[in-house]
């Protein structure tokens, strides 16, 4: 009886770890799945914070103001135009400093602003050069900022990051199925005597491989399910962070998503069961001793 608890013990064990090798490996296939299908989202929400701040001259009316920026509301370019008094600036200062810069006496003489952000086509360099120049031709106009060198940047790399994502994805798939292989063989490696012996006293190739095949379809169903509450873990904390990323069509992706997760799951580990318990199944006594 002792014997028998300590191989059940031990099989559990390796069960158990067989489990969580597959779950993380699912995990990291997941997410950059996820990133990956949402490289083109991820653009556009960066593309969406491009802003393009215009400092209007002190004595500029506020009826000149609203005037500008309900024409800029009608451009093209523009995808949210808001009006920053002077006020409002140095409230804003003093949030992100933690302290009244002004002083209590000193006079406010930060210049009233607008804030224009632009639509996902024109978030570009040249269109944005085109934007400033055709801004800059508008009255009462002080002076104009963006960043432009990570406009650029973003506009340069995001290509590159693509093909990267992809490669990098497809490098993973390679590694996923070496290592969830790996996993179920030194799982399996511990019976091989007794796949051996099954084999020696008549019982078909079938016979043997069916409760190992069901084990590993086991073990590849609950990782799966561990995986996916793991990834649906992880892109809610995401769009806790980034909730510009929330699309309607969410859903069907992240079904998709789930849906691989699953299938990849149940797919390696039953063809790195099948092939490992055949491996054994063709060696011979020795070869089992020194594998």
């Amino acid at each position: 009886m002792g014997v028998d608890r300590q191989f059940r013990a031990r099989a559990r064990s390796s069960n158990v770890g067989t489990v969580i090798g597959i779950t993380l490996v699912l995990v990291m296939l997941g997410t950059l799945g996820y990133l990956l299908l949402n490289a083109r989202k991820i653009e556009k929400y960066l593309k969406g914070h491009v802003q393009v701040d215009i400092y209007l001259k002190r004595e500029t009316q506020e009826m000149a103001i609203m005037r500008m920026t309900k024409k800029l509301e009608q451009e093209p370019f523009a995808r949210r135009v808001s009006y920053v008094t002077p006020d409002s600036a140095a409230a804003r200062l003093k949030r992100q400093l933690g302290e009244d810069f002004l002083g209590p006496l000193t006079e406010n003489t930060l210049q009233p602003s607008v804030e224009l952000k632009v639509t996902e086509p024109y978030a570009t360099p040249d269109s944005l050069k085109w934007i400033v120049e055709h801004v800059r031709q508008m009255p009462n106009v002080d002076q104009i900022f963006y960043n432009a060198a990570t406009v650029e940047n973003m506009h340069a790399n995001m290509n590159k990051l693509r093909l990267a994502l992809l490669g990098f994805s497809v490098l993973l798939l390679i590694i996923a199925v070496a290592l969830i292989n790996n996993t179920i063989r030194l799982a399996i490696y511990s019976k091989r005597f007794l796949i051996r012996t099954m084999h020696l006293v008549g019982a078909t190739s079938w016979f043997i491989k069916r409760p190992f095949l069901a084990g590993s379809l086991w073990q590849g169903l609950v990782a799966s399910v561990l995986a996916i509450g793991l990834l649906a873990g992880l892109i809610h904390v995401l769009m806790r962070y980034m909730p510009d990323l929330r699309d309607p069509t969410d859903a069907v992706m992240l079904a998709l998503i789930f849906v691989c997760v699953v299938f990849l799951g149940l797919v390696i580990s039953l063809l790195s069961t099948w092939f490992a318990v055949r491996r054994y199944l063709r060696m011979n006594t020795d070869e089992l001793n020194w594998s």
